[in-house]
């Protein structure tokens, strides 16, 4: 209970700076104090009421009892938005009533207060009182807003609250209005202040009037501007609200700005100034104008190709990758010849782990550009590109807008990561709205919804990476130049350990070379038993791992070997996650090696067919796609139709059901690439004779046995080696392909044989079989 016998409630505390709430008032606070944060957490998580107390001295960024007036107002928060970016939360806030601090509960992780309410002590103010404030504050203040304040208060004895709160006042004299109990006196005490507005306005009106008749149009905006500057410059000299006003407009004269947004910073600044920051817009334009002046209008840096650093930078950073590195550098001499050739975007298709982001880092340290990450994965809603509206609480500028504000310049590389999982929402297609990011004709006029006004993009250097080109957008795909990004293979994984991983973990932990060796058969063990991937990120986790413990060994005062042979990494890490990805001995007919590719990267994957006593059913199992359960039935009706062809009974299809199944039931499998890999083990199967050791296929089939070519074959040819693979039947189509990929030279010991149908096919690997076919036929 409070001294009067009031009834007390603890309530979360907001310290308020150069602000005063008032009773019956509306008001957008913009909160980023972490104290402040956790007190409107708090509140929203129980009656959604805090209190409102305005501080002594703005300066202070930590206030404690002393700092804050003993006076406030309980406020309800009426709604609330996300934090930004920056850490700010917007929180709508009405009054509710007086109150006075009587007790400091606590101050961490939010400030709590004690409050007792402090009822008006009469609540009767004369009619002629209460026109005489309204007659002054309509002459002070004019305008329709003023209109709008009286009409939507009439008779409400809440209208000293309101007009208190619109007046332009210091702190200590609204917080005055604020403490005093009486409603009487506090019209009283706006009847003196509003008179003073008063004559401010109407001599301010004079001079306009006397300016008008006196100078001419040309002059009189020069004489207009300069006794804008001067005012502003009083009012900063005044601080407060006036030094803020100031302060924006020195930063509009530095930003740059061009017309078209120099018109509309000036538009909203000068709506600013003829608000107060009780109002709801003040907060909203008070933010815009932040984001406005933000931007890197005219800030870039002194972006150059010079091809012998771009030459070094991606051989010191990237191991092999030749053909990669290659079309890297011609992209970067089209653009040093023709830097108009502005805005075009590359596009690193290729599993985790493979070097897409660390390429886009690449390219910014070679051409002298700030680099900034963009994820759009995920992404379903339009605004996140092209930005919210200034029409609701909590909105802001799409991604695109806030990557250039961080970075900091206007010709940055953005690398707009996992464009393939972009996802089309009920909020609309942010692939479509991506497509006038990326277009050259359009990106140099390139409107935010929130900016409001183009922003030039034409100088940003746009890289896109994706796990694989089939989920992007066609109208995307179209603006893209793919390089695709194989996966490594384990002479390679074992060239970039040695190389880049085990010395960087040798700086980070300061287990340096005389300290320690990592023998080739432990880097291999790793490599094949430790990670099945594509890439190197989890090899790197595991040599982390190593490294982590070995440190923690050393500090301990436990000695280690010198050497890190298999039997240590097996006693560090623990027995091995995988058996060798292998295809030896299949060893049975009905079964057929394929090379499968997902978003992980390519790896091998087995195709098994099986025939049991039936009715001529085909069962197809594994977790397969549609695409890849319509590949199957093509492969069954084609057998049936070629059977006889192959010496095979045909009535063996309608007294048997075949069962044709993909082992790794953990991962999704889709597609048409495993029509030749089936149709080969259908034809193991019929013949009962296995396929060779070591041998696998890949290709689309048709229904009439005509072999299509297929995407991604340097990934499947490493996924290949990997796996102990060393004959692999392709698509005649994809020829090109694999002989025209500098990139990956394939060991001397691979064979690769090109079939255009599956004739073809049958005889290269199953020659018994084709052997049996009647002499008609071949």
């Amino acid at each position: 209970m409070g001294e009067n016998g009031s009834k007390t409630r603890v309530f979360p505390l907001v310290p308020l700076r150069l602000f005063v709430m008032f009773p019956g008032v509306v008001a957008d606070l913009r909160i980023g104090r972490s104290r402040s944060l956790a007190a409107v957490q708090k509140a929203q998580e129980g009656d959604r009421r805090l209190v409102l107390a305005a501080q002594h001295d703005a300066a202070v960024k930590e206030p404690s009892p002393q700092d804050l007036y003993d006076v406030g107002v309980v406020g309800q928060i009426e709604a609330a938005a996300e934090e930004t970016p920056g850490g700010i939360k917007v929180i709508l806030v009405s009054g509710a009533q007086r109150c006075r601090i009587v007790e400091w509960v606590q101050d961490s992780p939010y400030i709590a207060a004690r409050v007792e309410p402090l009822p008006d002590t009469d609540t009767d103010v004369p009619a002629e009182l209460r026109r005489r404030v309204e007659q002054l504050y309509a002459a002070a203040a004019g305008g329709g807003q003023v209109v709008q304040v009286l009409e939507g208060t009439p008779g409400s004895a809440d209208l000293d609250n309101i007009i208190a709160n619109e007046l332009d006042l210091p702190v200590e004299e609204k917080q005055r209005l604020l403490a005093e109990p009486s409603r009487l006196n506090r019209y009283r005490m706006l009847v003196p202040i509003l008179e003073v507005e008063e004559k401010i306005t109407s001599a301010g009106e004079k001079i306009w009037r006397d300016t008008r008749a006196r100078v001419p149009e040309k002059d009189r905006q020069d004489y207009l501007r300069g006794r804008k500057e001067e005012v502003e410059r009083e009012l900063s000299e005044l601080g407060g609200r006036g030094a803020d006003l100031a302060e924006t407009r020195q930063r509009m004269e530095e930003a740059g700005l061009p017309p078209e947004a120099r018109e509309e910073a000036e538009r909203e600044l000068v709506r600013l100034g003829r608000m107060t920051p009780g109002q709801p817009e003040y907060a909203v334009i008070q933010d815009y104008l932040g984001w406005l002046l933000d931007l890197p209008w005219s800030k870039s840096t002194d972006a150059m190709v010079d091809l012998k650093r771009a030459r070094h930078v991606l051989d010191r950073d990237h191991y092999d990758r030749k053909e990669v590195k290659e079309r890297i550098l011609e992209y970067l001499s089209v653009r040093k010849l023709n830097p108009g050739r502005e805005g075009a975007l590359l596009c690193f298709v290729g599993a985790p782990g493979v070097g897409k982001t660390s390429l886009g880092r690449s390219i910014a340290e070679a051409t002298r550009r700030e680099f900034y990450r963009v994820s759009l994965g995920g992404i379903r809603d339009e605004a996140e590109i092209r930005g919210h509206r200034r029409t609701y609480l909590g909105a802001r500028a799409g991604c695109i807008i806030r990557a250039l504000r961080s970075v900091g310049v206007n010709n940055p590389v953005l690398l707009l990561d996992e464009i393939d999982k972009l996802g089309v929402g009920l909020r609309g297609d942010p692939a479509g709205a991506l497509l006038e990011v990326l277009d050259p004709e359009h990106n140099a006029a390139f409107v935010d919804n929130y900016i409001a006004v183009p922003f030039d993009l034409s100088r940003v250097m746009f890289i896109g990476t994706a796990n694989t080109a089939a989920a992007i957008p066609a109208a995307l795909l179209d603006r893209l130049e793919v390089i695709e990004l194989a996966g490594y293979s384990t002479e390679e994984k074992i060239a970039i350990a040695r190389q880049y991983l085990v010395p960087k973990q040798l700086r980070e932990t300061a287990l340096g070379e005389p300290w320690l060796e990592i023998d080739q058969e432990a880097i291999q063990l790793l490599v094949e038993r430790y990670t099945r991937e594509a890439g190197v990120r989890n090899l790197e986790r595991q040599i982390a791992s190593i490294f982590r413990k070995l440190a923690r060994e050393y500090v301990g005062g436990k000695y280690y070997f010198r050497l890190l042979d298999k039997e240590r990494v097996v006693d560090l890490l623990g027995p091995p996650l995988y058996h060798a990805e292998s295809s030896e001995k299949v060893g049975r007919p009905g079964v057929c090696p394929t090379l499968a590719v997902s978003p992980a990267g390519a790896r091998l994957l087995l195709v098994e067919v099986m025939r049991v006593e039936g009715t001529g059913k085909l069962i197809v199992t594994g977790r397969v796609g549609e695409a890849l359960r319509e590949s199957a039935h093509l492969v069954f009706s084609l057998w049936k139709s070629v059977a006889e062809r192959f010496g095979f009974d045909r009535a063996l299809f309608a007294r048997s059901d075949f069962h044709v199944h993909f082992p790794g039931g953990e991962m999704p499998k889709e597609g048409t690439s495993a029509g030749l890999p089936m149709a080969l083990a259908f034809a193991s199967l019929l013949g009962d004779t296995p396929m060779p050791e070591h041998t696998a296929a890949v290709g689309e089939v048709t229904l009439h046995g005509r072999v299509l070519g297929v995407g991604q074959l340097a990934g499947r040819m490493a996924a290949a080696r990997r796996a102990g693979i060393t004959h692999v039947l392709v698509p005649e189509r994809n020829r090109p392909d694999v002989e025209g990929d500098r990139d990956h030279k394939l060991p001397a010991d691979f064979r690769i044989t090109y079939v255009a149908d599956i004739e073809a096919a049958v005889k290269t690997v199953l020659p018994e079989i084709h052997a049996c076919r009647p002499a008609s036929d071949r």
